[in-house]
């Protein structure tokens, strides 16, 4: 047997190719390996005649290579494989892509096991698209059994990670289960050895699940434990106190070119009254696109600076904190409250009526005097970066969910030991019955009406050529108008595979088709950032009227001037993140539209005509939840490693019970402490974060 954190050599008979290929997925160690968990399993316990495959459905066949040839495409680099297999019943095709090595390994003749899914595609005809194949013998790694999916990178193929997940869970004496067995035993989930057994080797379905359902409450677990740490930890420590401040308050609400809604003047009452105490605040204010947060958030930091402290506010990227920084700046400006703008392309201070650029010295000299108002990225919480008198912090993690709550394991002390008052921002409504488990510990301020004159977002289904020739009808009137248009598509250029609008061959398609005449620029995730930053601040200042774009969009941009947005592919994208999109129109007085591209009526658009019926993103974001499909992860970090690598948004039941064990425990140990396996795994989450 090998130990958990043996180098990978140590597994016997890998071979030179193999060992390569666990190197090219980071894993050095054969835990490393193990903890790679698959994305999702095909279930090829089914073998049937070739006759007899029904489309759609996974299935083994045991069949005989009869040709296989090279197709020539318009791609140089691009190579299309096709081939026929035949059994007794009958014979069928089967199409690979970019894997010219086939044509000297599957020779005619050759017996195979081919696994897959039978689909009828406009290109490629009926057959099996890029199936798995073994030789046909007793040893195979998916014919004929449930075959873990893993994720993939660079040239490594399933089938080398299939072999060398197989040899480790085989050969590894496993860690000992750091979940104490009463919570365990509680939960009724698998001792750790089994699920890595489970969902490296399961033998059904349901075996699988037992195995995954024990890493996502793992997960959930560990995490749940971590934030009643830092709870407990930012209590003891205490938290600066921000008295409210009535009659600047209603100065600076007085000076607003708009009148605050019911809500938003709740949330910052809610607000107020928490960081008007000793104990840190820990509040999350949600809201729909559009519904204002930004201004409560100015008029909190603006309390702050008249308590004669700092304020620090935390976007996800570059574009979006300069955003905030003019939006801030125009709030803040009348009562000479000084701003700066760090990020890693721009270092500005507004202070007493002047703009300047700052060098790095000077802008860490202007950030240790503190009381200031500090926009930035994620980098504002490193040493030095923040000022030393920050008491609130306010992270806009905008749409991405299931991070906006982890920020309570990163806010570093003070220098006087303070813990600052945290508010993480949600532009995605959560739906309720998630957010009653998940984010329970954390108190909510919801502003759910738009600010007035803001009007509802028409929102209709286009199908065919006739149906978009209504959507760029819109487009061209509103720019006749004087105003703008974003056209979303799903990918950068066009695929041999995949049936989809493409952002490379659109803007050519439209410049010299439909939209010919109108300026047209392009964004996507390709091209380089400032480049990206240039065409963004065009299309906002009025230099473009549409602007062709991959979801990059999707956060960070606020165009008033933009009323029309057409999705394209729109099947291809989940509902909240296309009304995630939607929200890029409707930010002004006029009138909004957005279009949902569809190339022909298909089964998508009963999913779609909720966002037909309803602005509420509650509704979308229940809806959403509901029809989602098992492949979806709670949440992803901004960078580095995934936060949930099993858990799934549909695991309520897992994330209420989560969160009531460590409750439980924390109740007899408020550090974990007496658990140490527990406890380890807790730091090093925590580390992980602060890292982040």
């Amino acid at each position: 047997m090998i130990s958990w954190n043996d180098p990978i050599a140590f597994i016997r008979g890998l071979t030179a190719q193999q060992r390569k290929a666990a190197a090219l997925l980071g894993c050095e160690t054969v835990g490393q390996l193990l903890d790679v968990f698959p994305r999702r399993y095909d279930d090829y316990s089914r073998t049937v005649p070739i006759a007899e495959i029904q489309d759609g459905i996974p299935v083994t066949v045991a069949c005989r290579v009869v040709e296989i040839f090279q197709v020539k495409t318009f791609r140089r680099s691009f190579i299309l494989l096709k081939a026929k297999v035949a059994d007794a019943s009958g014979t069928i095709d089967v199409t690979w892509f970019n894997q010219p090595w086939l044509l000297k390994t599957l020779l005619p003749g050759t017996d195979i096991f081919l696994s897959g899914v039978v689909t009828r595609r406009p290109r490629l005809g009926r057959g099996f698209t890029s199936p798995l194949w073994e030789l046909n013998s007793p040893e195979t790694l998916a014919a004929g059994i449930v075959a873990p999916v893993y994720p993939l990178h660079g040239a490594v193929s399933q089938k080398m990670v299939r072999a060398l997940c197989k040899a480790a869970v085989e050969q590894v004496t496993f860690l000992e289960d750091w979940l104490p067995e009463t919570v365990r035993i509680h939960v009724r989930v698998s001792p750790l050895d089994q699920a890595y057994r489970q969902v490296h080797r399961p033998h059904s379905m349901q075996d699988a699940e037992a195995g995954r359902t024990r890493f996502a409450f793992g997960e959930l677990f560990l995490y749940q434990c971590a934030l009643r740490i830092a709870r407990f930890e930012a209590d003891v420590a205490g938290a600066p106190q921000v008295l409210f401040d009535t009659n600047f308050a209603k100065q600076f609400v007085a000076q607003l070119p708009f009148e605050l809604t019911d809500d938003q003047k709740k949330a910052v009452w809610g607000i107020i009254q928490n960081m008007s105490t000793k104990r840190p605040m820990r509040r999350l204010l949600q809201g729909d696109v559009g519904s204002g947060k930004t201004v409560v958030a100015a008029m909190l930091s603006a309390l702050v600076y008249r308590s004669q402290q700092s304020a620090v506010f935390m976007a996800p990227t570059d574009l979006l904190a300069k955003q905030h920084f003019e939006t801030l700046r125009r709030f803040l400006l009348p009562f000479q409250i000084p701003i700066l703008l760090r990020t890693g392309s721009a270092r500005i201070l507004v202070e007493g009526g002047e703009e300047r650029k700052l060098t790095v010295d000077q802008i860490n000299q202007r950030t240790l005097q503190g009381r200031i108002v500090c926009i930035g990225t994620h980098a504002l919480i490193e040493k030095n970066a923040a000022p030393p008198d920050v008491a609130l912090a306010v992270v806009d993690e905008q749409h991405r969910f299931g991070v906006v709550q982890r920020e309570a394991l990163a806010v570093a002390k003070r220098h006087d030991g303070l813990v600052p008052h945290l508010l993480s921002m949600s532009a995605t409504p959560i739906p309720r019955s998630l957010a009653l488990t998940f984010l329970g510990d954390l108190e909510m301020s919801i502003i759910s009406t738009k600010p007035k004159g803001r009007q509802a977002i028409e929102t209709m289904i286009v199908v065919g050529d006739r149906g978009h020739e209504k959507a760029y009808e819109r487009i061209r009137s509103e720019v006749i108008a004087g105003r703008r248009a974003f056209i979303v598509c799903p990918f950068i250029e066009e695929s041999d595979v995949i049936e989809a609008r493409n952002v490379e061959a659109e803007v050519r398609r439209l410049q010299n088709g439909p939209l010919k005449g109108l300026r047209i620029g392009m964004v996507h995730g390709r091209i380089p950032t400032r480049e990206k930053d240039a065409t963004m601040q065009a299309f906002a200042d009025g230099g473009l009227d549409i602007l062709v774009a991959t979801t990059v969009i999707e956060v960070g941009v606020d165009v008033p001037q933009a009323t029309v947005i057409l999705i394209e592919s729109s099947e291809r994208f989940g509902l909240a993140q296309l009304h995630q999109l939607r929200g890029r129109v409707g930010r002004s007085s006029y009138k909004s539209y957005c279009f949902l591209g569809l190339a022909d009526d298909g089964p998508a658009i009963g999913r779609l005509r909720v966002l037909e019926k309803t602005q509420d993103g509650f509704v979308v974001a229940e809806a959403d939840l509901n029809m989602r499909g098992e492949g979806n992860v709670l949440g992803t970090q901004q960078s580095g490693e995934v936060l949930f690598k099993t858990a799934r948004i549909t695991d309520v039941n897992l994330i209420s019970t989560a969160k009531e064990q460590a409750e439980k425990l924390a109740a007899q140990d408020a550090t974990y402490q007496s658990y140490p396996a527990l406890y380890r795994l807790i730091q090093i989450m925590r580390e992980n974060q602060h890292r982040e």
